[in-house]
């Protein structure tokens, strides 16, 4: 979505979840009190990249959908989310990409149930972030069977 040379800037974010994830659009006129057009134009006040993660992404979109029975599940909205992660995780600096990890990834380490779900929809560098931290060992034995093809994955193999 960026070229190789450009940032996604902090207060870029909002509009590029909405570009990509309209779906988006209440979360985003519920955080920043206005429309979803207002609020991603002109000064961004209203914006704490952590809250908005963590309220709009995570709480509002992906986490429901997770919990949605499998056969019921979004699959194109999950795939456009794990492509918003995967573009400020490659695309953006360091404190964004923290961000992405502790509002995007790491709530998914409380819920065996949301691991199972999502990590097959990760693209690349979303998958290896969450299996570098990921505590295998405390899958259960299921989970670890759903989750085999992953997780015998060595992201250091890749370099």
């Amino acid at each position: 979505m960026t070229s190789s040379g450009s940032r996604i800037g902090r207060h870029q974010i909002p509009g590029l979840l909405l570009i990509m994830v309209p779906e988006s659009r209440d979360g985003i006129e519920a955080v920043a009190g206005m429309s979803a057009e207002q609020a991603v134009s002109g000064d961004l006040g209203w914006f704490d990249l952590y809250d908005f993660l963590r309220d709009v992404v995570f709480r509002d979109l992906v986490r429901p959908e997770l919990l949605t029975p499998e056969a019921e599940r979004d699959t194109e909205l999950l795939a456009r989310c794990a492509e918003f992660g995967e573009n400020l995780l490659l695309n953006s600096t360091q404190p964004v990409a923290s961000a992405v990890f502790y509002q995007l990834v790491e709530p998914l380490y409380a819920s065996e149930e949301l691991l199972v779900a999502v990590i097959p929809l990760m693209q690349p560098e979303m998958l290896r972030v969450t299996l570098e931290d990921m505590a295998v060992d405390r899958l259960s034995a299921p989970a670890r069977e759903r989750l085999a093809g992953y997780l015998h994955q060595d992201p250091a193999s890749d370099a």
